[in-house]
């Protein structure tokens, strides 16, 4: 037995077929969003991304561009960190840069993260008072 296809039909899967392949590549980056991220999430990528293992940030130092977020994460490290503005575990209250990292700082549980925008061109020491060796440096263009 045969099936005859007429000529419209095989029109109308051809026009379908970049429309089901656009659908497909939507959904799949729709999964590629950061997950368990806490803060605005504005401007950041893997690249602007810092870890932290229980006693330290998996980088020396990161250079962004004005108006990009600093993405820190905590990937179960087993440690909670404050993360904030100073050096050698010293958050420094009067220091210039983000808000959230001046004072106190924020504080990242294992497994969470938090992205922090930068919108002021500088250099800021980074440190956390728990682990007074957990120290970075941000520079931003």
């Amino acid at each position: 037995m045969h099936r005859i296809i007429s000529t419209s039909t095989k029109k109308s899967a051809v026009a379908l077929l970049p429309l089901l392949l656009l659908l497909a590549f939507g959904i799949a980056a729709c999964g590629q969003a950061v997950s368990g991220s806490t803060g605005n999430g504005a401007g950041s990528t893997a690249s602007n991304e810092v870890t932290t293992s229980a006693t330290a940030f998996t980088q020396s130092s990161i250079t962004i561009t004005k108006g990009q977020s600093v993405h820190f994460v905590d990937e179960q490290s087993g440690a909670m960190h404050i993360i904030c503005i100073g050096k050698q575990g010293q958050c420094d209250s009067g220091a210039k840069g983000p808000q959230e990292l001046v004072g106190n700082g924020i504080t990242i549980q294992p497994g969470q993260s938090h992205d922090v925008p930068f919108d002021t061109p500088g250099t800021y020491p980074i440190t956390c008072p728990i682990h007074p060796d957990m120290n970075m440096t941000v520079t931003v263009r």
